[in-house]
């Protein structure tokens, strides 16, 4: 998820958060749900940002491991490390994402 993606949903939830406390103190009770709604949104969104990013790192994850076994059974090192650092990479993205 890029830093515009996280910026986005959160300036959304904030808006959220402002607009359910306007209705709150006005009386405006269709305001206040509004404001929740934007805030359940915006929270979705974030979800399924993070569960598509989850699917690519656990994607890259696999591929990395193929490269390495099949580096190990053909005896070749460079392709087995790049396995290897795809794995890391991919744990790493994954580790971010939280």
């Amino acid at each position: 998820m890029s830093i515009g993606d996280k910026a986005k949903h959160a300036t959304k939830d904030a808006k959220g958060k402002i607009k359910e406390a306007a209705g709150k103190a006005a009386g405006n009770d269709r305001m206040q749900a509004e404001g929740q709604a934007d805030q359940a949104e915006a929270h979705a969104e974030h979800a399924a940002d993070k569960a598509k990013d989850t699917a690519k790192n656990v994607g890259h994850g696999a591929k990395g491991k193929a490269k390495e076994v099949a580096g190990a059974v053909t005896d070749d090192d460079g392709l087995e490390a790049k396995g290897k650092i795809e794995q890391l990479t991919a744990r790493a993205k994954q580790h971010l994402n939280k």
